[in-house]
């Protein structure tokens, strides 16, 4: 298996090496959300009602994906430290525990999902729209269900390769799964003529391959891992893990060599998942509410061009998070190696690029607004355009404030300390959702003060987490954990 070491080297270059390849991913990642709506805007010929409906639905895949990825950070950061201190034979274990949770949340969601996602697309004022629109968006969000341990699955393992130090294989997978998407997506809809339901077939087909592929790959590898027994290992390896099993598993049935289940790696794991799952899902949520109320305009038109509009924006919003990713992975493998200045080093460096990013990306948003939010529709209905470039006016010059909050998120969250973490993430949330309700609803504003709220959330939200790195609060969090 091809891992990294991420505590050896210049850590910009160990950082970008390690973070270029799952932006990448994370490009074809969101192309791959975004096809459906692409193929339904430009292949489905029913008044945008297609368009809608996936617009429409959209939010509540997204708290879905964004549970997933919630064990996906929490696995990550738990198996990265550990593969940092070079345990390897717990570095196994972990990465089974992690997968075993994962099959059983994965289904107990699936349960919940095929329960309530009509009742959730009800409350959230689809119905307002028509009952097409409606109608599709069940349809949809039905047969997405039905994948979810596809969609958990793979999120999980990708997170795995990457707490190893590898990027790659996801992004192979990744790429692989996308242009299958694509295909099947077209094939079903433009020669099957399957409608909507086309779109949510293509996209379960492409991640069970995906999800099944990724898996077999792991398990296959993670045989090639370096065994602590091994004759090549030097004495101060052997004592390192061994003082580590015994501080972390004192009761010697929670974990053992060559064990495929360990309670207190499953506790660990929990521990930092649950912040995470909390504050991914909580956003993904505050998305619904947000959802709720372009739906309760009952313009189809609105809810196609936020709908789109959104998710152009979230391509960029996606590789910030990505790199906080890769810098919540990096700083966890160095603090477990005892390197916290290396840590800090890579820090400055992956702030001076994200915010070279933000600007870039800030000028090809501001200049190509209308051409983006456009590709999503083959009719070119200039009240769709208008109103979804108008939300990328607004939002994309304050992308350089929100890297910055996301870089430090990322930091603080790789150093263990999940309050200050989910703290700055909560104070943004809060503030864009309820800022939203405030402007409409008690203000009688248009649906163009909703997209204020974004920025307003994002300035708020970077200076507290900002205030917890300066506060050395993650140095004290740490130094407990080393």
């Amino acid at each position: 298996m091809a891992t990294k070491d991420m505590s050896v080297g210049k850590p910009i270059k160990v950082l970008y090496a390690f973070a270029v390849p799952m932006i990448i991913s994370v490009l074809f990642q969101q192309f791959y959300n975004i096809a459906d709506s692409l193929i339904a805007g430009n292949f489905i010929y029913d008044d945008g009602i297609a368009l809608a409906s996936v617009n429409s639905a959209y939010p509540v895949t997204v708290v879905f994906i964004a549970i997933g990825n919630g064990f996906g950070v929490g696995g990550g950061v738990v198996i990265s430290r550990i593969f940092g201190a070079k345990q390897y034979s717990r570095a196994k274990t972990s990465i089974l525990t992690a997968l075993i949770n994962i099959f059983v949340f994965a289904l107990l969601f699936t349960l919940i999902g095929a329960f309530t996602c009509k009742p959730l697309l009800s409350a959230m004022n689809s119905e307002d729209l028509g009952p097409e629109v409606f109608a599709q968006s069940v349809d949809y969000l039905n047969i997405y269900i039905y994948g979810l341990t596809f969609l958990f699955v793979y999120n999980v393992v990708s997170s795995i390769f990457q707490a190893l130090g590898n990027s790659k294989t996801p992004l192979f997978l990744l790429i692989f799964s996308t242009v299958l998407n694509v295909i099947v997506d077209i094939i079903f809809v433009k020669y099957f003529n399957m409608g909507i339901k086309g779109l949510a077939w293509g996209t379960f087909l492409a991640q069970g391959v995906a999800s099944a592929v990724s898996l077999v790959l792991l398990l296959v590898n993670i045989s090639k891992l370096p065994k602590a027994n091994q004759a090549t290992a030097s004495q101060e390896d052997q004592s390192q893990e061994a003082n580590s099993e015994a501080q972390v598993s004192p009761n010697k049935k929670s974990w053992k060599e060559n064990s495929i289940f360990s309670l207190s790696i499953w506790s660990s794991i929990m521990l930092m998942s649950l912040p995470s799952i909390l504050q991914n899902s909580t956003v993904s949520i505050g998305q619904l509410f947000v959802q709720s109320l372009v739906n309760s305009f009952s313009n189809a038109n609105l809810v196609s061009a936020y709908g789109s509009a959104f998710k152009i924006n979230y391509i960029i919003i996606s590789i910030f998070l990505t790199i906080s990713n890769a810098m919540a992975t990096f700083t966890s493998q160095n603090i477990g190696a005892k390197h916290l200045d290396r840590a800090k080093e890579g820090l400055k460096g992956g702030l001076i690029s994200m915010i070279v990013i933000a600007l870039v990306s800030t000028s090809v948003y501001m200049i190509f607004a209308k051409q983006l939010v456009g590709s999503f529709i083959s009719n070119q209905n200039d009240e769709i355009i208008s109103i979804g470039s108008q939300f990328l006016y607004i939002l994309a010059p304050f992308y350089i404030v929100v890297c910055i909050k996301i870089i430090f998120d990322g930091f603080i969250r790789g150093a263990g300390d999940m309050a200050g973490f989910t703290s700055s993430t909560m104070t943004d949330l809060v503030l864009r959702v309820g800022l939203s309700y405030i402007f409409v609803k008690a203000c009688h504003l248009s649906y163009v003060s909703i997209w204020w709220s974004w920025p307003i959330g994002w300035v708020i939200g970077a200076t507290v987490s900002v205030i917890f790195y300066l506060s050395k609060r993650w140095q004290r969090t740490a130094l407990k954990k080393l």
